[in-house]
């Protein structure tokens, strides 16, 4: 690692991070919010280090830390599950913070390392779309907004794998945006006709807009 010591981040967001973590399992009693106070402590550090490294994978090894962060994810989602009586908002309550435990690191490792579902990215965004419209009709069911937060880290998760490692062409791109558009569209017309509740079909229209439109403004090569 280079001059700016990205160790010493490491080392500091550890430290913060046990305390904290630590802190909260000692006060509370809860593994999983013991496990999120950490991460959400360590990550920034770990942004930095990574970020100002000559070879970060020297001290994160992607596959590792990618076992290490799905296990810990686990353990969020297992914990929240049975804090709430496994209820279908805990399941979903569990999924967002599981996700957000992940996904960073996961980010991490598909960016500096070789995933093994690396020569599958097109079925793996195809997945996630599926995962992320199951999460909306579950959020439907239960009336809970965090259904569609995580439906629409799931998809942008899938989409990011695509166009690191699937090349999808401009037109693609640009067919998945007005694609996205369209649904969105349609799921507020429906809402405005449906004489039921209309948030679920709101939050879905939601997610099926700036889903692809966050992914579209993330992968656009600017130059």
């Amino acid at each position: 690692m280079n001059r700016y010591a990205p160790e010493l981040a490491l080392i500091a967001g550890a430290i913060l991070g046990v305390a904290a973590g630590g802190f909260v399992l000692f006060s509370l009693g809860e593994p999983a919010s013991a496990i999120v106070a950490t991460a959400v402590c360590w990550y920034p550090f770990a942004a930095y280090a990574v970020a100002t490294s000559e070879s970060p994978t020297a001290v994160l090894p992607p596959r590792l830390v990618t076992v290490v962060a799905g296990a810990a994810a686990l353990i969020v989602w297992g914990g929240i599950v049975t804090q709430r009586s496994a209820t279908i908002e805990a399941g979903v309550g569990g999924l967002l913070l599981g996700l957000c435990v992940f996904l960073p690191v996961a980010g991490y490792a598909c960016r500096y390392g070789t995933p093994p579902a690396r020569q599958r990215s097109g079925a793996i965004f195809v997945a996630t779309t599926l995962v992320a419209a199951g999460l909306l009709a579950v959020g439907g069911l239960a009336a809970t907004g965090a259904a569609a937060v995580s439906a629409l880290l799931v998809y942008l998760a899938g989409w990011l794998f695509y166009a690191a490692y699937g090349n999808p062409t401009q037109q693609r791109r640009r067919h998945t945006l007005l694609g996205g558009m369209g649904l969105a569209a349609g799921l507020v017309v429906v809402a405005g006709l449906t004489a039921g509740p209309s948030e679920p079909l709101v939050a879905a229209a939601l997610v099926a807009a700036f889903g692809p439109l966050f992914g579209y403004v993330l992968t656009t090569d600017r130059h």
